[in-house]
């Protein structure tokens, strides 16, 4: 059974906010992130640069820490939408006997750190400087001009447990999937707390480690546009997986890993959601595919590890298929160069 959402929690999240990340080279990740995602610097200072969508008045959603050693995820960070909701969350996890502290992190203030029970370290705040938003200033947009970031999806060794830290904070299930039609137990499960059907994801596979974080762009031309500007300025091994359309949620995509393997998807706005009557929608393989080709084993089997959060094993999603399986599986069809023979004269 999916877990049931709180619609009365201890405090009041808003959305899925930014994500802390840490790179190897800081000029060629901003170098990608400006150019072919299309995001824009509000500041950088001490080794730290801070993004954001064209759209978001927010000061960051994206935050590149340069660092030696393995690229990882330091936090992803969840907005509330008062300075009280901190105090009220902090008293919610002391009760709960789950450690969180307040921190000072800049350009957010006073910021709550917290990991849920799976190890995803989390951080909360309420307010961060306000930027000019720049959606109608197009002389200043490149590659997708990503609009605002989405989601979060991670990859956790049990689904249903994950969820439950999140339905009791008053996230709502959009969608949930199994593997054949007559399975019970979820292999994944999307939440959300913004009027779409996603800011936080859970899959069944080895972790937790953060598999993508998604933004939003306008429309389909600007994902070719970013493909074709990530050609242009020396990103045009990125692309991972897509374009393609989801089944669930009828969304189009597109994958690309940043100059550190960090995953990041552009996808155009998905649907509306929020209204009391919005049930669960459950999915199967069957009816969850649109025109879209399967993985390749990099997208299912490979993410960026949370900063010294162990990886604990855990069942691997059922009924997986990668593009080079498939690939490998399908009968040749027509004229084949390889195996043709080659007439006695022409060798």
């Amino acid at each position: 059974m999916i877990p049931q959402t709180n619609f009365v929690p201890p405090f009041n999240v808003t959305r899925a906010s930014h994500i802390v990340l840490t790179t190897r080279d800081l000029a060629a990740s901003k170098a990608f992130y400006t150019g072919v995602i299309g995001l824009v610097v509000t500041a950088e200072e001490d080794g730290i640069a801070y993004l954001r969508g064209v759209e978001e008045s927010a000061h960051h959603s994206l935050v590149l820490r340069e660092a030696q050693g393995e690229p990882v995820c330091e936090r992803i960070g969840l907005r509330v939408l008062q300075d009280r909701d901190l105090d009220q969350a902090k008293a919610y996890f002391d009760a709960q006997e789950i450690p969180a502290r307040f921190v000072d992190v800049a350009f957010q203030g006073k910021t709550l750190h917290v990991s849920d029970p799976e190890g995803v370290p989390l951080e909360l705040c309420a307010r961060m400087p306000p930027q000019p938003r720049l959606h109608d200033q197009f002389q200043l947009h490149k590659g997708a001009a990503a609009l605002r970031l989405d989601h979060f999806q991670l990859l956790v060794p049990d689904v249903v447990a994950a969820s439950r830290f999140y339905t009791d904070l008053g996230f709502r299930i959009s969608d949930y999937f199994v593997d054949r039609p007559e399975d019970e137990r979820p292999l994944g499960i999307f939440l959300y707390r913004k009027s779409n059907p996603h800011d936080v994801v859970f899959l069944t596979r080895p972790g937790p480690v953060m598999h993508h974080f998604g933004y939003i762009v306008a429309d389909v031309q600007v994902m070719f546009r970013a493909l074709d500007t990530a050609h242009n300025i020396g990103f045009s091994r990125c692309l991972e997986r897509g374009p393609g359309r989801h089944g669930q949620g009828h969304v189009l995509y597109t994958y690309l890993r940043d100059p550190d393997g960090h995953r990041v998807e552009i996808l155009p706005a998905a649907i509306q959601m929020g209204d009391i009557e919005d049930e669960p929608v459950r999915w199967h393989r069957g009816n969850r595919h649109a025109w879209e080709l399967p993985p390749p084993r990099s997208w299912l089997y490979e993410a960026t590890r949370f900063k010294d959060v162990a990886v604990r094993e855990g069942a691997m999603g059922h009924g997986l298929k990668s593009l080079e399986d498939f690939l490998e599986s399908q009968p040749r069809r027509g004229f084949s160069v390889e195996t043709s023979p080659v007439p006695a004269d022409k060798a």
